[in-house]
């Protein structure tokens, strides 16, 4: 892609597939423009070259566009059908970035970097200059499948749940004491 479009520059039209796809396509057909081009090509010929240019490069952006496209047209082919669980897009898919993230799964920023690095967050993207961003939704659905649904606050209530704490307060300054006064192995 010879220009990218930036999740910034289209956070407005983040809910339209579309919309990215049109910015894209304009900076593309805006670069065009300002070679001046010595023979003039019909606008449908400017704008085929520039959906490939947006949608075939190799990039986080465009595949991010791509995915999002997908799922565009995913709907609207549900929608024509009358199937049900065509919806609208939600907060559920807005892109977090590893803070977010870290701070929904309760970790760590670094444990979710390394979540994404190692594909295990659907839907991850690494942008060029290593900015990481993952759909709110695989954030959602990798907490669901992987974390205890309760985290024990006081582990040694837990403990005594499960008996680690047997012995009394007693039995254990008795031991104490008489290791303290064991003849010591040189």
């Amino acid at each position: 892609m010879p220009t990218t479009v930036s999740h910034r520059q289209v956070s407005a039209q983040s809910h339209d597939p579309l919309g990215i796809l049109a910015a894209a396509i304009g900076s593309v057909l805006t670069v065009s423009a300002g070679k001046k081009q010595s023979t003039t090509r019909p606008m449908s010929s400017q704008v085929s070259q520039a959906l490939h240019e947006v949608l075939d490069a190799q990039t986080p952006e465009s595949r991010s566009t791509r995915m999002l496209l997908i799922r565009h047209l995913v709907e609207v082919e549900s929608q024509q059908l009358g199937l049900e669980n065509s919806r609208k897009p939600a907060a559920t898919d807005a892109l977090m970035s590893t803070a977010q993230a870290a701070e929904l799964l309760g970790y760590s920023r670094p444990y979710v970097a390394m979540l994404i690095d190692q594909k295990k967050l659907e839907g991850a993207t690494v942008s060029s200059g290593g900015h990481r961003r993952v759909p709110r939704a695989a954030v959602l659905a990798w907490k669901e499948k992987h974390q205890v649904a309760v985290k024990p606050n006081d582990i040694r209530t837990e403990g005594q749940k499960i008996g680690a704490y047997k012995s009394t307060e007693a039995d254990a300054v008795r031991r104490i004491k008489a290791l303290a006064s064991a003849p010591k192995k040189a």
